[in-house]
């Protein structure tokens, strides 16, 4: 056990495993896993600044041994990553900002301020992001294989053929990516994460990874790693100014980075299994489930804190938020091993499994 607050202590036993699920979701899904770890953090008694804090120092970590993982699998374009890092080093500053400001009026305020926002957040992306997958699962199903954009997530949208059609210079040939598009939209990009990572504690894939498939036009595997570089530069700095203000509990950080180290190694090699598709159903699925706890918390905090039961269920759905992303990654990697070894395999499922598999 561990006390993170006065009188709030937690299983370490139980950080750990927290751990090790937000690590398999993040390689898997391209993300840092914020989204889901700062909301459970405060669930479990935490600050929000701590929340926000300790939740970076950990995915700094974890958003490194992430990178590496995808560099070797070939999804990772350093130039577009690069210049969104630019971008999100100086966006987090300004949300480290904003979230001081808050705890200056009141720790309450914070607290509501930062679920409130993550909600939101995530709330816009669920829905644009259940929206497409739905599209893309009726035509892969339509045209099987022979669809490979809806298969690998060659996402054509209509605001990804504005943005590439705007000849605001520098316009950057990303060709790792295989598109052309201007460098001040990517390092808006970058800006937005750091603002989300400063202020939230996350490192921004929940919205840049739908953000670089849906409006930039990057294949979704792509976006996996890609999006990955911005958002360790973002996390890592902002982690910096925290830990600079005493937000950043190292003891907690620490034992959740070594379930994250093994979770993270999984989920990023699971992806060598899959298709585009299911890495956007895995991510819309975490999103999704992301949503009740922190919705709980915040209902409890806007009651004033008397609503025992709301806390308590807050508490209950953590489980709920690991084990559905979890669960359906497990699923994909299942299904894909017996898929090679000659066995049948649901249709659905088999739609999103990739044909050959590259083990890196």
């Amino acid at each position: 056990m561990v006390e993170v607050a006065a009188g709030v202590v937690v299983n370490l036993y139980l950080l750990a495993g927290v751990g090790l699920g937000i690590g398999l979701i993040a390689g898997f899904a391209g993300v840092s896993g914020g989204y889901l770890l700062t909301p459970i953090l405060m669930i479990l008694g935490f600050p929000a600044p701590h929340a926000v804090g300790t939740a970076l120092g950990l995915q700094s970590g974890n958003n490194l041994l992430a990178i590496l993982r995808h560099r070797r699998l070939g999804h990772v374009d350093l130039k577009m990553g690069a210049i969104m890092a630019a971008g999100a080093l100086i966006g987090a500053e300004g949300g480290l900002r904003l979230l001081h400001r808050a705890r200056a009026i009141s720790a309450a305020y914070a607290d509501v301020a930062v679920l409130a926002t993550m909600l939101v957040a995530l709330s816009g992306i669920a829905l644009a992001m259940a929206s497409e997958v739905r599209r893309s699962s009726r035509l892969l199903a339509e045209l099987g294989d022979a669809d490979s954009a809806a298969a690998e997530a060659e996402v054509q949208t209509a605001a990804c053929e504005f943005l590439q059609g705007l000849c605001i210079f520098p316009h950057i040939r990303f060709t790792k990516s295989k598109l052309r598009i201007s460098g001040w939209i990517v390092l808006a990009l970058g800006m937005v994460i750091g603002l989300l990572s400063g202020f939230l504690g996350v490192g921004g894939g929940f919205m840049s990874n739908p953000a670089l498939i849906y409006l930039v036009g990057q294949p979704s595997l792509m976006a996996v790693g890609t999006n990955l570089i911005a958002a360790f530069a973002a996390v890592t700095f902002s982690c910096f100014r925290h830990a600079m203000m005493g937000h950043v509990n190292l003891p907690v950080a620490l034992v959740m980075l070594l379930g994250t180290a093994v979770g993270t190694q999984i989920g990023a090699w699971g992806t060598s299994w899959v298709k585009g598709i299911a890495v956007r159903l895995v991510l819309v699925t975490s999103v999704i489930a992301a949503l009740a706890g922190p919705a709980l918390k915040l209902a409890w905090l806007l009651t004033g804190a008397q609503i025992a039961w709301l806390d308590h269920m807050a508490r209950a759905v953590v489980a709920l938020q690991i084990a559905a992303p979890v669960g359906l990654i497990a699923l994909f990697l299942v299904m894909g091993y017996r898929r090679s070894g000659g066995h049948a395999v649901p249709a659905w499922v088999g739609r999103m499994l990739a044909r050959q598999p590259e083990h890196a």
